[in-house]
């Protein structure tokens, strides 16, 4: 028998003019955990949905246990026990976590309707398994995006998946959800042989988890090495084509007056008597694991969500924000962590996204001045460097690092002040990632600017913030100096230890 559990051979897949793989020849052993990386539109995408049958390829062979696939389909595929968890979850949210991991497939009771009791201890039984706590019978349209994540987790090994595929799961994991899933997954790999495919643009991970890694670059494998055989520096190299250095920009601007400030923020069971100031020219970040209320202080700022006590002030003055529409008319601005669902309209144009927030800028609503608007997300699109076809082009068909800039040029057309940004990287790879940071920067050039900021990721919080401010179950527990900050240091703060 092969070593090999899976074999992809010379992929060729192209839409119109666009060759999305050039001949990609792919392996994975059995119980390997290997590593795949590149850009957004190197092909990662593309190369996991010829494997699952989601897109036929043009010429190529997909080899499951050294026997050939004549015609992958998603069933197929699935019965030779393949599990792909994609970046955007496909789940029915108006159902339980229970009836979302046996979808389809749920017990019956005699009389042929779902056994409710040995359905929810199935769930129960899948989830602690993995090492996560989680209600069966909670509705997923109620669970937070990492919650989500768990669930799809939960419904691939629910399956008996031989091979899974993790694209970007660390997009809505916290670091320590994180490590319980790399335990889960070495223990599967190593105990009954499952293999895994893990896509992610942080290349920590990659090191961490993987025995191998594959680059893939304008739809061609690059290279493919044992994990102890390169370094990130090569990996970067590999997937950009260049070095990259010096991810983080320098900030020029030195922190001024007090621009807004926080005072006993609470809300009952999620937020616990929160107090901070932010300065003008500064980048204050906002950390800790998932569920230490991190998210939800931007979300009570902007009151996205409702509090039951606090002040805020801003520029001086005491205010009473009614809602994102009022913080938007006071200068504060939410950029949520769901870029795709909460930030922009997928469907309309790259001009339409930017001047939606304040129509007056090119003409007003019913009144749009063509030329008008052209000129105006034109100069966004040169001042941010947004990589678009044209101001035209629908926002869907961008990369995620410039759906990101069109939402941030919104804020900045709309005459946004304070800015409240979740997670500003999620999903962005590599090579685009400076390209954000350097928006950000460009964002605090104008007077009485400020960013409030929230990332999971710890190097970019150590790099891009002038002030850190770590949480733990609602509470700030530590304000630390970029100069003062390590990742030690700060998950000291952020767990009870």
């Amino acid at each position: 028998m092969s070593e090999n559990l899976l074999e992809m051979r010379d992929i060729r897949k192209h839409f119109g003019g666009v060759h999305a793989l050039r001949g990609v020849s792919f392996t994975v052993r059995r119980g390997e955990i290997h590593g795949l990386v590149g850009e957004n539109g190197a092909g990662k995408s593309t190369l996991m949905k010829v494997l699952a049958g989601a897109y036929v390829a043009d010429h190529g062979e997909v080899s499951i246990d050294g026997e050939a696939v004549s015609h992958p389909t998603t069933h197929a595929m699935r019965e030779k026990g393949l599990a792909v968890i994609y970046q955007e979850l496909a789940q029915a949210p108006h159902l339980s976590v229970a009836e979302n991991v046996f979808l389809g497939r749920a017990p019956k009771n005699r009389l042929g309707g779902i056994d409710w009791k040995t359905l929810n201890a199935n769930a129960a039984e899948v989830i602690t398994r993995i090492g996560f706590d989680l209600n069966p019978r909670a509705r997923v349209a109620d669970l937070s995006v990492a919650q989500r994540q768990i669930v799809e987790i939960a419904k691939a090994i629910s399956q008996n998946a031989r091979l899974v595929v993790l694209d970007e799961p660390s997009a809505v994991l916290a670091d320590s959800e994180l490590q319980t899933l790399f335990s889960v997954m070495r223990k599967l790999a190593h105990d009954r042989g499952v293999s895994f495919i893990y896509i992610s643009h942080r290349l920590n991970e990659i090191f961490d988890i993987c025995q191998r890694v594959t680059v893939l670059r304008d739809g061609a494998v690059i290279d493919t090495q044992p994990i102890e055989a390169v370094t990130s520096a090569d990996l970067i190299r590999k997937m950009v084509g260049r070095e990259l250095k010096d991810i983080f920009p320098k900030k020029d601007r030195e922190a001024g007056k007090v621009v807004m400030s926080v005072k006993g923020l609470t809300r009952e069971g999620v937020l616990d008597d929160i107090s901070f100031d932010v300065r003008a020219g500064e980048i204050v970040g906002l950390c800790g694991l998932a569920g230490s209320g991190r998210t939800e202080v931007l979300r009570a700022i902007a009151a996205a969500d409702p509090i039951d006590g606090g002040q805020i002030e801003l520029f001086g003055k005491t205010v009473s924000i009614r809602s994102p529409r009022h913080a938007k008319s006071l200068g504060v601005g939410l950029l949520s962590e769901d870029r795709k669902v909460d930030g922009l309209f997928l469907d309309q144009s790259v001009a339409f996204n930017v001047t939606i927030g304040k129509l007056s800028t090119v003409g007003g609503p019913g009144a749009i001045k063509k030329r008008e608007e052209k000129e105006l997300v034109g100069g966004y699109v040169r001042k941010l460097s947004i990589k678009t076809p044209s101001v035209n082009a629908d926002v869907r068909h961008l990369s995620g690092g410039n759906q990101q800039k069109c939402a941030i040029a919104r804020q900045l057309n709309a005459g946004t002040k304070i800015f409240l940004i979740d997670e500003p990287t999620r999903g962005v790879d590599v090579g685009a990632r400076r390209d954000i940071y350097e928006v950000l920067i460009e964002v605090l050039k104008s007077e009485d600017r400020a960013i409030l900021m929230v990332s999971s990721e710890l190097p970019e919080i150590l790099g891009m913030c002038d002030r850190i401010l770590v949480m733990r179950e609602g509470k700030l527990t530590a304000e630390l100096t970029r100069q003062g900050a390590t990742e030690e240091i700060i998950m000291h703060h952020a767990t009870h230890h």
